[in-house]
């Protein structure tokens, strides 16, 4: 049985509520200003050194939300696509299974989490 934590330590963030969103004529900048306020994609791959530790994503991801205050879809698609790979493949299945954002930053915790 491993020892790794069940439970990862980053905190879920809030969301805004369902109906907020920009004006429609500023939603496409909005969208690629939005990107640099969350942290650099996530592989899961341990020799890519562009790729952040699963805990400084979550941790970078729940701070790029308090700054962008998003709706829990918008966060999620956000989330989607700053995951490459098979953990890209994994939250895709997960956010079309309607599992919460608490449960998937678990779930990618356990699979990618390092601490003992």
């Amino acid at each position: 049985m491993s020892n790794r934590k069940s439970r990862c330590p980053v905190m879920v963030p809030n969301f805004a509520p369902a109906g907020q969103k920009p004006p429609t004529d500023l939603q496409e900048v909005y969208k690629s200003d939005l990107y640099d306020a969350f942290p650099e994609a996530f592989s899961g791959d341990r020799e890519d050194q562009r790729s952040p530790s699963i805990c400084k994503f979550l941790e970078g991801m729940y701070h790029g939300q308090k700054v962008c205050n998003l709706t829990e879809d918008d966060f999620k698609e956000i989330l989607l696509n700053k995951c490459t790979g098979v953990p890209h493949r994994l939250v895709k299945d997960w956010i079309n299974m309607k599992i919460s954002v608490g449960e998937i930053y678990n779930r990618l915790y356990k699979l990618y989490g390092t601490d003992p």
